[in-house]
């Protein structure tokens, strides 16, 4: 079965690993784990967007993530 999905991997610390195992049980808990991911990146970005919008700053104002 074709996906446009990719595959990625991520190393958490145990501090973030408790967050996010609260974070599945509070929240998250008819989901997968993937899941709870692709949502909370998704809330992530948006809201780095919300706030250069705010900022009147555009797409690639973050120098971490500019290229």
């Amino acid at each position: 079965m074709a996906t446009d999905l990719k595959r990625f991997t991520i190393s958490v610390t145990p501090e973030m690993e408790a967050d996010l195992d609260a974070m599945k049980q509070r929240h998250y808990y008819r989901d997968t784990r993937n899941t709870m991911i692709q949502d909370l990146i998704i809330r992530g970005l948006e809201a780095l967007k919300a706030e250069d919008e705010a900022k009147g700053q555009g797409q690639d104002a973050n120098p971490k993530t500019a290229t």
